[in-house]
């Protein structure tokens, strides 16, 4: 019962994603609007884009070496394994 409503839950995110898709698609190439956007809002907009950028450097100033250990604890434990294979292989034909 379980796999079925993982599947259907699976399903119905694939969905979700087409329709957001297809909503994303209609807003872009619809006719023009003929909307006022103050240039107010396009400032605004730019500090808050501005502001992420900045965060996420920010973070990745600070966890850089907690990162770092991260990505080469995955690779040491990546050449233990391949190193376990080979032993293994050696002790089956010697």
């Amino acid at each position: 019962m379980e796999l079925r409503s993982a599947y259907s839950l699976k399903k119905f995110y694939k969905l979700l994603k087409l329709a957001y898709l297809s909503f994303g698609f209609a807003m872009l190439f619809s006719p023009d609007a003929h909307a006022y956007v103050d240039p107010s809002t396009t400032a605004m907009l730019t500090q808050i884009i501005a502001g992420i950028f900045i965060s996420l450097g920010l973070a990745l100033g600070i966890f850089k070496q907690k990162i770092i250990l991260f990505f080469k604890s995955l690779k040491v434990k990546a050449l233990h394994k391949k190193n376990e294979k080979g032993n293994k292989k050696r002790e089956k034909a010697g």
